[in-house]
């Protein structure tokens, strides 16, 4: 299995993995052993996700046909039914 290198972009599947599990520091540890990455990049990945305003206001400056990051988190939580972080 060949492991992502540090700055490597993630991809989709990864941020699927990721947000399916609850953000507990065990399955931090884990996920970041497993996926190759460090423990406070997974962190990264769920404060994005979860901080509402943040990751609403970047995806309004962006174009639908953007692929990074945040577009791989919003899709993740619409996937997976996440709606904490969501301002109403």
């Amino acid at each position: 299995m060949v492991y992502p290198t540090p700055f490597n972009p993630y991809k989709q599947e990864e941020v699927n993995l990721i947000l399916s599990l609850a953000p507990t520091h065990a399955n931090v540890k884990n996920l970041a052993k497993s996926l190759g990455r460090t423990p406070d990049a997974i962190y990264t990945i769920y404060n994005l996700a979860y901080s509402g305003r943040w990751l609403k206001d970047t995806l309004n400056d962006m174009e639908d046909s953007q692929d990074n990051v945040a577009t791989k988190i919003a899709r993740a939580k619409k996937r997976q039914g996440i709606f904490i972080g969501h301002e109403i």
